[in-house]
Parts: C-alpha cells; structure tokens; sequence
C-alpha cells in the first residue's frame, strides 16, 4: 500500500519520494490512522520499524496542508543529541518541497541564538528536553497552538521533570505521544502525569478472536433496484451516471462479465479497471492500486469474493450480478459496514430474483427499493408503445407468412433446419444463466415475505 492512501500533500508526497521511503510498514500505518483519532498515544517500538515516519508525516501533513505558518504547531523531545539532529534533518528533507522548517535545540550552539530562535516563533521544534525547559524558563516562552508534544524513545528520558516543566507551558488541548522500545516504571508514572486515557499502539500478538459469521443489520444502507428485462447494462450506466463522483466497486458473477463491462465503461469514456482471479499478482496489483490511488473510479469484480480484496475505501459496492451465496453478499455488506464504503446496492433482475429473495429470507427484512433511473423508465416505456403500434401490422404480415409455412414443415421434416438457437438478452447481460420459473414480480414478494 503507498501513501496516496492518506491523502497526503504532493508537498509531503515528493520528500517522502526524495528519502527513498515509498509506502508505510504495518506499524507506520496503526501509527498514522491512530495519531489521527486525537487521544493520547504510547507507541510500542518493539521492532526494528521507524515510528517517527507514522507520526511525524501526520505532523509534516497538517502543516503543509495550513495556510497559516506562524508559531509553533509540534514539539518533539529526544533522548540525545544525536537522536534530536537526526530527526530535525529528516523533518527538513520530507518538509523541503512544502518549506517546512524546524528549529534544534541541543546543548550545542550558543544560547542566546537558540533563545532568539524559539522567540522567531518555529513551526517545528526538535529538543532535548533539559536544554529546552532551560531555555524556556529564562525566556518565559508558552504555546498557545502546539497540536502535538512527542516524547522520541521514551524509555530513555532520564529527566521526567523537564518533560513536566515543558507540557505545562502549552495551553489548550495537545495530543501527547509517547514512544517507547520497552516498558519501564518510569514510563508508566509518566503517564499518570501527561497522559490522559493513552491508546496503546503495538504489534504485539494479541489473543486469537473467535472467529464471527459476518452480520448485518437493519441500520446499514442496503438498497436495490428492480431491473426490467433487457435493461441491467443501462440501469447500470443510468445509474453510474446519477453518481458521477462516487468511487464504485461492482461485482460480477464471471471474468467474462467483468471484460464486457469494463470494455463499455472504457467505451463511455469512464475511468476503471477489472480484476479476477486468473490474473497473475503484479497485473492483480497494477490495476487494484490504480483504483486505491484515485487513478481510476471504478473497480469491476470478476468472480472474486470480497474477502480478498484489500480494500480501503470506496462510495458504494454494486452487486451487478447477486451472489448466490448468502455469505458472500454479506462479506460484501462488511465493507460497508466497516466503513470501507457508503452503501451496498443490487441490481435485481429476473435471474437474480431467486438469490435476493434467499438473502431476504436469510435477513427477515428486504432492502429499500431505489426507483429506476428515469432514462431507463422512459426507453422502457416507449418499447412497450413501440409494441402496441407493431400490433397492428403483424394482421397483414400473418398472411404474408402463410404461404411459407408450408416451405418452412418441408425443412424440419428433412431436418434440414441449419439455424441455431439464439441465447436469451438475460444470459447475455448477467453472469449466470437464469431458472425458468413463473415469477410474481420481486416487490409483490417482499410485501408478502414482511407483511
């Protein structure tokens, strides 16, 4: 997974490209979603994994996101000097492009410049902790928009105090992390002073859960759209059409489906990719980061399930074809419901019924029914008129037609009959083949089923 997941400036993009760090390690990933929930953090190094590029691109981001530079937005605390210069220098080279700059505040230098320095107001500064609460004591310096203190390799920190002395000069809210490679009594008294209710963010093993059959329930945006014969391909495009800005994943029953629509969605000058299974990893990859990274709005499911797609978001999932398995469409429903997309909708046409209605059954509730696009409505109806008018014709043409019956018994007596079967408009749009069977129409069985 790259970057372009977090949404990160093309400012901030280009530094990370400039150091060589082209995507986020599983850790660096827990770190960056958790800085963003806001609550007070300790995060456990026990890895050889560098926490700084979770933490400090959410820092990098915000402020190159902001219009306003002045005064400071981040405080970071290291153990050395050593450590300090480190992180100051890769604070400058992923904050080049967006002129972020930082001030470090070691026990080098002279310190009526140091002092000069933090007056001038630095959206970043890189301390060691004594050094600074020294500095800020004879400058009588407070903050009033620090985002963010962080405490680099905590387990290090000799001089809690100094620490203590430095949080009480920021006023207003300050999300407080912690880093740490071990756990240690000093820590966790720490803690009880700085920190309020902190979130452990760890790649510790935890227990193995129980392993839960996917749920749905009645609050989740279900909806589906009772598709006329002959009308699935532009119910789809109508509907595509009514949600020009969504990001959409449509699911199809076969490969084969996936092509055809990719190939009219290209056609329509629609921006999408398809994957199934036949395709090898570094294809399957190309075209799914394409769909993760915004290059491309829709993402067309061939004979997959949803299980193993490793998605992070989308607007809606269409279920073009309806799974036969009930299990699958609610694996489907689980990326909604996880909030990895908006909305779960199903096209339900005559070969579909019989699944939905299994689901249904499955659920003890149907979903909303979406009204058919008004495009579609309308080509249905003057197909239907179209009809009536061919009516009256089809009188003078039957004995136009009579005289080739005759001709017509001769062949398939000789069994010289050379046509062959033409398949239904339904095999032709969907993925399955459907059951001939009398249906009493999908929202007469709903009324009936939750009546």
């Amino acid at each position: 997974m790259s970057f372009n997941q977090f949404r990160l400036s093309s400012d901030i993009l280009k530094g990370l490209k400039d150091v060589k760090i082209e995507s986020p390690s599983t850790l660096q990933k827990k770190i960056f979603k958790a800085v963003q929930e806001g609550s007070d953090l300790v995060i456990n190094t026990t890895t050889d994994d560098r926490p700084e590029v979770g933490y400090l691109i959410n820092l990098l981001n915000d402020i190159a996101k902001s219009d306003r530079r002045q005064g400071t937005k981040g405080i970071i605390l290291a153990p050395d000097s050593e450590r300090a210069k480190f992180l100051d220098e890769w604070i400058w080279a992923i904050g080049y492009h967006a002129s972020i700059e930082s001030a470090c505040i070691t026990s080098d230098g002279d310190p009526k410049k140091k002092l000069n320095a933090l007056s001038a107001g630095p959206v970043v500064v890189v301390a060691t902790p004594e050094e600074f609460s020294n500095l800020l004591e004879e400058g009588k310096i407070i903050f009033r928009e620090v985002q963010q203190l962080i405490v680099d390799q905590a387990e290090k920190v000799e001089n809690w105090d100094a620490i203590d002395n430095i949080s009480t000069r920021i006023i207003g809210k300050c999300q407080r992390i912690f880093t740490a490679a071990k756990d240690s009594k000093e820590l966790r008294d720490a803690e009880n002073k700085l920190l309020t209710e902190p979130e452990l963010v760890t790649l510790a093993k935890k227990a193995p859960e129980k392993k839960k059959e996917p749920e749905i329930t009645k609050d989740l945006t279900q909806y589906y759209i009772n598709v006329p014969p002959r009308s699935k391909i532009s119910t789809l495009m109508a509907h595509l059409d009514n949600n020009k800005s969504d990001t959409v994943v449509i699911f199809t029953a076969s490969r084969r489906t996936a092509d055809r629509l990719y190939k009219i969605l290209r056609k329509s000058n629609r921006r999408a990719v398809s994957v199934h299974q036949q395709l090898n990893k570094e294809t399957f990859d190309e075209r799914f980061n394409r769909f993760t990274t915004n290059d491309v709005q829709h993402l067309i499911i061939g004979d997959m399930t949803a299980k193993d797609l490793p998605l992070e978001h989308a607007t809606q999932v269409i279920n073009y074809d309806v799974p036969e398995d009930v299990n699958e469409y609610k694996l489907r429903a689980e990326l909604v419901g996880d909030g990895k997309a908006t909305r779960i909708l199903s096209l339900v046409s005559k070969q579909d019924r019989e699944d939905i209605q299994t689901i249904c059954k499955s659920f003890g509730y149907a979903p909303e029914e979406v009204p058919l696009p008004k495009s579609v409505k309308d080509k249905v109806s003057s197909g239907k008129k179209g009809k009536k008018k061919s009516g009256k014709q089809s009188k003078s043409r039957n004995n136009k037609r009579g005289k080739s019956k005759k001709s017509n018994s001769r062949q398939k007596e000789s069994g010289k009959h050379h046509g062959l079967p033409r398949p239904t408009f339904d095999q032709l749009e969907g993925g399955r083949t459907g059951k001939k069977k009398e249906e009493k129409g999908l929202v007469g069985f709903f009324k009936k089923l939750f009546s």
